[in-house]
């Protein structure tokens, strides 16, 4: 492709604030990718609605505080898949530094070190938010 194409999206942006809006998960990775940014860094994410679908990676230094990660009928191991490669996963949305504060997200698996996910298992049992989750 030798032209630049317009999506027909209105743009989520490069924030590094957002609050109260719908955020496609797919479109924020584009958006920062075609400028060559391949980790969403330093962003919070305040009463949105982040949607799929989408695998989040959260690398480091993410929050999720008083967050609804999604249905998953009892067994919150369904939100989660563990990498089969090591820790170098494709095709993933990864997050650097990031706040996610009385967020909703839907469409929307995690996938990270068998610790995070250890820890995002323990964070939803028995019920749908977490509070003050770190990884």
């Amino acid at each position: 492709m030798t032209h630049s194409v317009q999506s027909p999206l209105s743009p989520v942006g490069p924030g590094p604030h957002y609050r109260d809006m719908g955020v496609w998960l797919p479109q924020l990775y584009l958006e920062a990718a075609r400028e060559g940014v391949f980790t969403i860094e330093n962003r919070t994410f305040t009463d949105c609605l982040l949607e799929g679908p989408a695998v989040v990676l959260p690398i480091e230094g993410c929050h999720f505080d008083d967050c609804f990660f999604g249905e998953h009928g009892g067994d919150p191991t369904v939100l989660m898949l563990a990498p089969l490669g090591g820790y170098q996963v494709v095709g993933v949305i990864s997050f650097r530094n990031c706040r996610f504060e009385r967020c909703r997200f839907v469409g929307v698996g995690f996938t990270g070190t068998p610790q995070f996910l250890q820890q995002m298992g323990s964070l939803l049992a028995g019920k749908p938010s977490a509070e003050g989750g770190q990884v």
